[in-house]
């Protein structure tokens, strides 16, 4: 708790000593950079409106909570090929990675990737049978923006937001014409591309369509600790080859705004074994088919919006070394009915109605897994003065094999209020919440092990920040705390197989501390940084007087530290992304850690045009300093390499 307070007091003290720089300039509030795709010339812009913190549209700087929003340059300037790299680049949360090119999962304010929320356009996209999705497996090429919302999430999305919300949104269909190609290759046999075409198809329609291949050897050198003395070796059965394909038709009538999608993924992968073990060949396949739709229906002085969508996702896992060849199948159906409207000259109100019926299919589930859920949701927007209010509740109810039925009521109360009238830029947030996560099929019925008893992970959590905008930029300070029950843990059973029981209780306290700022020395040249700090203090209270308790909990990160900037000048712009992940516990007892380190990433690009057709080539060193270190366990990650992207578009 001390050194809670202490962080606290230190990211408060920077804070101020960043208040007293403000000159009397009028205020504009910058919450990123974007890029005309014309031409390399960064532009500063108002932010962009979010819906992760609030159905109701508003920016971040007028959130009761924080929300960090990538959107598409910020997307462009990570040279992030997934979501994955996008979060770890420039997000206030922590990616866990199994290998290079393994699994990738959110870690956000002490929470696993389980307890994360993940949306696409405002529909739940988690794997009911697993709790989650591969971060990795999610291209970029396909998405406008990403937001992450910190803090209790389920009064505003259901299951799963104990630690928050990740909110992919996918690109849009214009009414301009769009092309887009772009080829990328680099070290250890990566290679791979593009191709985003779109335009009217008549006066009220338009059409957009994508397609992304990624592919690698993934057979980078490292050193093997494990033979004597130790050895470089290369990395084995780590391939990878990834596809995707994008489709959106948008049509806008007098009374209807009316739009439907599909998304379509491939990929095949090894998994290579941790490091110093004899190879296994183990292999996976994953498909993922997303089809939705969504009509906005004007309602006298609001909205009423319809949205549905079918989700299948296929697994297929094979190890010859244990003779084992098995496929997952599970399907979900979810349909969204929300309606907003103005209720008085001070307050603005949503509510709605959302079902959905997900099954699971695999030879280790006793059962075909099925459940259905039925929603019911408000939130309301209240204006008095100064102080916005944001009301919500949400109510679940989940309907289980064997007649069980689990409820969940979540409420959350939120406030954004400038403090002093002469200061308008600089703003109070705060919230509090509660969350649940429903146990995940595999959680219920695994053979063995698999309990259909198991109660819902609940948590309360809130948290206190301050934001200021600055006519160059923008500052923000969180401290959050939120304690977990009923947390799902798999233990030995004594019987040669694992089981999960609810012990787990956890208590986690921490502060977020980001800025952006913006500068244009000369009118050719602008410079753009920004950094995010995290302190998470996250421990488990599970079993007094075991040798776990009160110790960290695995792999979370205490400090981690990301700093990037970009300077462009004329045809050419330089980006820089730093981040530093400090020690995180291997063992459950606190005995073991993954050590500290700091990775360096920078991308050179250039831009020419001919006859109307503009070029950009760009350069991206990974690990500039050949830095040596882990993400998870023993799966080396790789070293300093390079890889070389080409953009052209009319």
């Amino acid at each position: 708790m001390a050194a809670v307070l202490y962080r606290t007091v230190l990211l408060l003290g920077i804070l101020l000593a960043f208040c007293t720089s403000l000159t009397s300039a009028q205020s504009i509030a910058v919450d990123t950079v974007q890029v005309d795709t014309g031409r390399v010339e960064w532009e500063r812009a108002l932010p962009p409106l979010t819906v992760t913190a609030s159905r109701i549209p508003t920016s971040p700087a007028k959130a009761p909570a924080r929300v960090t929003v990538l959107d598409s340059t910020a997307l462009a300037r990570t040279g992030a090929a997934s979501v994955a790299d996008a979060l770890e680049a420039r997000a206030a949360l922590y990616v866990r990675r199994y290998g290079a090119h393994g699994l990738a999962t959110p870690a956000l304010r002490g929470t696993g990737a389980s307890q994360t929320a993940l949306l696409l356009n405002g529909q739940s996209m988690s794997n009911p049978q697993l709790g989650h999705l591969d971060l990795s497996l999610l291209p970029t090429v396909l998405l406008r923006s990403v937001e992450v919302m910190h803090g209790p999430a389920s009064p505003l999305h259901g299951s799963d937001g104990l630690g928050g919300a990740i909110h992919l949104h996918t690109l849009r269909p214009q009414s301009s014409v769009q092309v887009r190609g772009t080829l990328h290759a680099g070290a250890f046999g990566a290679r791979g591309g593009s191709l985003l075409v779109g335009g009217p198809l008549s006066k009220s329609t338009s059409v957009l369509l994508a397609a992304d291949y990624q592919s690698t050897d993934g057979d980078f050198p490292y050193l093997d600790e494990g033979h004597f003395p130790p050895q470089t070796v290369r990395r084995k059965n780590a391939d990878r080859v990834q596809h995707s394909v994008f489709g959106s038709v948008e049509s806008q009538g007098d009374t209807h705004r009316f739009r439907v999608s599909g998304w379509a993924g491939w990929s095949e992968r090894g998994l290579p074994p941790a490091s110093s073990t004899a190879p296994t060949h183990e292999r996976q396949w994953d498909t993922q088919l997303r089809l939705w739709a969504e009509d906005r229906i004007p309602m006298g002085d609001g909205t009423l919006t319809l949205q549905g969508m079918t989700q299948h996702t296929r697994i297929r896992y094979t190890n010859p070394a244990q003779e084992l060849d098995q496929t997952g199948r599970t399907w979900t159906h979810s349909l969204d009915a929300t309606g907003r409207t103005p209720v008085t000259d001070h307050w603005t109100t949503v509510g709605g109605v959302s079902g959905s019926i997900a099954q699971a299919f695999h030879p280790r589930l006793d059962a075909p897994a099925h459940q259905e859920r039925l929603s019911a949701f408000a939130e309301g927007t209240g204006r008095y003065s100064r102080l916005r209010l944001y009301p919500a509740l949400r109510a679940d109810t989940y309907w289980m094999p064997g007649g069980q039925t689990r409820m969940a009521f979540n409420p959350r109360l939120g406030l954004n209020w400038p403090p002093v009238p002469s200061w308008p830029t600089l703003r109070l947030k705060a919230q509090i919440g509660r969350a649940f996560r429903v146990p995940t099929f595999n959680d219920r019925y695994w053979e063995p092990g698999g309990n259909p008893d198991l109660r819902p992970e609940r948590s309360w959590g809130g948290d206190l920040g301050l934001w200021i905008d600055h006519s160059r930029g923008h500052v923000e300070l969180t401290t959050f705390g939120h304690r977990r029950q009923d947390q799902i843990v798999w233990r030995p059973t004594g019987n040669g197989y694992w089981a999960p029981v609810n012990v787990g209780r956890v208590r986690a306290l921490g502060s977020e501390l980001s800025g952006a700022w913006g500068w244009m020395p000369t009118p050719n040249t602008t410079l753009d940084v920004g950094f995010k700090y995290t302190f998470t203090d996250a421990r488990n209270r599970s079993t007094p007087r075991s040798s776990s308790y009160n110790e960290r909990v695995r792999y979370v990160p205490r400090d981690q530290m990301k700093v990037y900037s970009t300077v462009s000048w004329g045809p050419a712009a330089l980006t820089i992304n730093a981040r530093y992940t400090g020690r995180r516990p291997l063992t459950s007892d606190g005995r073991q850690f993954l050590n500290a380190h700091v990775l360096t990433r920078t991308r050179l690009q250039l831009e020419h045009s001919l006859s109307d057709v503009r070029f950009a080539l760009s350069v991206d060193i990974e690990n500039v300093f050949d830095t040596d270190y882990r993400s998870i366990g023993n799966h080396p990650m790789p070293p300093r390499h390079a890889q070389f992207r080409l953009l052209i578009a009319p």
